[in-house]
């Protein structure tokens, strides 16, 4: 234990290869009182600060409660309290401590010395200290671009092989459900979706929503447990809508729960697949971009909203849903049929420049600038969801209208999880 370890040791793998796992394994086998190393988890700890402290009270042995008022070990409110609490705490201990990141990946966007500095904690701090990272990006990404650390020492966890996959797989058999039938389930779910679809997580997840589908026909007397390739043939469907809308999570666990239901044998004699296939079909909207959708729903907003209340719905830390009594007394008689309710009256002409500062007030993220926006708004109108209002010879002040409907816009808002009604004049 007091012997040195390397600076750093950087853990890579893909997604579900158990990297976690081993190492937290490893160290609590190693030290089961659990203050010769600190577990950090980068999604939790989303600030220095929160990695620093939680870092020092693992080491410490000390445990927020209700006797000391939930205060940690130590207040670090930047690097430099860091290295020199470490200093004070470890200086007297000869043994390694360890400091694992999980989704190390997420510390680049966190200052450009976090993790160079991290890398080089024994010169820092002058004691046995190393950093282990655990991530699923490759070094060659993840390498600070000042430098200013030693490449770690590297663990590399590989791609599990089918039959690993099928071991890990099978242990999740229901427990009155035969094995080798659950076997024979599980490599037909392996060679349908392996191709796109390397995660054991997603595999599973694939697993435990289409086995009751799979086995359906044999409690309902329609196969037996023989007759493989007629399940198969039957559960086929059930596939195609998985591939299509579970595993890129158009619809949720709970919503295809609900809806593959009604597709049973046992209610719908006539016509098995009758809602799983209504399921298959795209109806969140037009298959367009991300960010072109967004765009689309800017201009929308744009056309049905009057300019005056931009302010009111898209001022960063406004609630549009908080407003005025008197205004909303007006709305709900606009939206029973009022002859001034907007979606009665038409779009109306917008500047895209209000459509743009629409688009970056509503988007949850900034944009990747690697997105050319321009060209966006270039393609919605040539696909003449956008009609140009404005001269075709003007190269300011261009101006548009929206020409989608609102139900497709509604579809297209639930595809990506954006509630337009809350941002809508007439509605809100």
């Amino acid at each position: 234990p007091d012997e040195p370890s390397p600076p750093s040791i950087f853990v890579y793998g893909p997604s579900a290869t158990g990297k976690t796992s081993v190492i937290r394994t490893l160290f609590e086998k190693y030290d089961p009182s659990g203050t010769a190393y600190a577990y950090i988890n980068s999604v939790e700890c989303f600030t220095p600060r929160l990695l620093f402290e939680r870092a020092l009270n693992a080491w410490a042995g000390h445990v927020p409660s209700v006797e000391n008022k939930y205060g940690n070990y130590a207040r670090c409110d930047n690097l430099v309290d860091f290295v020199n609490a470490v200093r004070d705490l470890l200086s007297v201990r000869r043994e390694t401590h360890y400091l694992i990141v999980d989704q190390a990946e997420r510390l680049r966007d966190r200052g450009p010395m976090l993790l160079t500095s991290l890398m080089r904690m024994p010169e820092l701090t002058g004691c046995n200290v190393s950093a282990i990272l655990i991530t699923s990006v490759v070094w060659d990404k993840f390498r600070p671009r000042h430098g200013g650390a030693a490449d770690p020492a590297s663990v590399v966890f590989g791609y599990y092989t089918k039959q690993q996959i099928l071991d890990i797989l099978v242990k999740d058999c229901p427990a009155d459900e035969p094995e080798t039938f659950f076997l024979t389930f599980v490599d037909a779910i392996y060679e349908v979706f392996h191709r796109n679809c390397a995660d054991l997580n997603e595999l599973r997840h694939l697993v435990a929503m289409l086995y009751p589908k799979f086995v359906q026909p044999v409690f309902e007397k329609q196969a037996t447990r023989n007759e493989f390739s007629r399940l198969f043939k039957l559960c086929q469907p059930y596939f195609a809508a998985a591939s299509e809308r579970l595993y890129l999570r158009e619809i949720s666990t709970s919503e295809w729960q609900k809806y593959s239901t009604v597709a049973s044998a046992k209610n719908n004699p006539d016509d098995v697949t009758m809602s799983i296939y209504q399921m298959a079909e795209s109806t969140d909207g037009l298959d367009l971009p991300y960010y072109t959708k967004f765009l689309l729903i800017a201009a929308y907003l744009a056309s049905y909203n009057p300019s005056r209340l931009d302010m009111q719905y898209f001022a960063r830390g406004k609630d549009p849903s908080k407003s005025r009594r008197k205004r909303a007394v007006t709305n709900s008689e606009n939206a029973l049929g009022g002859r001034d309710r907007q979606q009665l009256l038409g779009p109306k002409a917008f500047a895209i420049e209000r459509m743009l500062a629409i688009f970056y007030s509503i988007i949850a993220e900034p944009v990747d600038s690697s997105v050319d926006v321009q060209i966006q708004i270039a393609s919605l109108i040539t696909l003449r969801l956008l009609t140009k209002t404005s001269a075709g010879d003007r190269l300011d002040g261009i101006k548009c209208k929206c020409n989608v409907s609102l139900e497709t816009i509604r579809s297209i808002s639930r595809s990506v999880r954006f509630e337009i009604d809350r941002f809508l004049y007439d509605f809100a």
